[in-house]
Parts: structure tokens; sequence; C-alpha cells
């Protein structure tokens, strides 16, 4: 009910429209697909394969740092285990150099008594090695 100056007791007025009743107005709207022009298409391929290079390098240098973080972790560890392993060697070797004498003693060796004699070691010289070599070849 429409309100009108202050009372809602007043009948509403409908204004009715007379229409033809063998004739209706109909709109239609068309709408048509323009297609997009060439430039525009391959302005929109050029951006999807700049995009699509973007990732791809993104992604390779990515592999790449795995890589290279996965042969640091490798050698890391090898490192580690030489290490453990340089430790249990010096173990041994400290047990072998404190058991020789017993070792020596059980095969029948003996300790040395008096002096021991040192005999320094020359290196060969060239002119002495000729020589030997000379004589060798005599012999032949």
């Amino acid at each position: 009910m429409a309100y009108t100056r202050g009372n809602l007791a007043v009948k509403e007025q409908t204004q009715s429209k007379r229409t033809s009743p063998g004739y209706r107005e109909k709109t239609m709207v068309v709408t048509r697909r323009t297609h997009l022009p060439i430039k525009e298409k391959l302005l929109y391929l050029l951006s999807v394969v700049v995009c699509v290079m973007v990732a791809s390098l993104i992604i390779w240098q990515n592999a790449n740092i795995y890589g290279l973080n996965k042969e640091y972790q490798k050698a890391e560890k090898a490192i580690k285990n030489s290490k453990a392993e340089i430790k249990m060697l010096k173990v041994q070797k400290q047990q072998l150099e404190v058991g020789i004498r017993d070792e020596a003693k059980k095969l029948g060796y003996q300790e040395p008594t008096g002096q021991a004699i040192h005999v320094e070691r020359a290196p060969i010289s060239s002119n002495i090695a000729s020589s030997v070599g000379g004589l060798d070849d005599a012999k032949k």
C-alpha cells in the first residue's frame, strides 16, 4: 500500500495501461564474439612464453642448488666417517706400540745389550749410479 500524505486509509489507485493483446514488443540483445587481432594474440603468446621460460629457469636453478647440497652432505658424511676411522686407527696404533715388546718376547726376541749402531743412509749420487751401471754392462 502506498503512503499518501500521512493517511494510510486512502485506497490505492492503480493506473492500468491498455495494450493491444495481439502485439507485444520483444527486445533481444545479440552479442557477437569478435576475434582477437593477430597482434594481441601474439602479445599473449609471447607473455606466456616469457613466463614459462622464467619459471623453468627458476626451477632449473633450484634443482642445481639441491644437487650441490646433496653432494655437500655426502662429502660431510664421508669426512665424518673418515675422522672416526682415523681415531680408531690411532687407538689401534697406540695399542700395537705398547704391546710390541711383549709380542717380541713371546716370539723369542731379546732386547739389545750395549750401544746401538746407527748407520746413516746417504743418497746415491749420479756418478756412483753410472759407474754401477757400467759394471752391469761389462758383465753382460
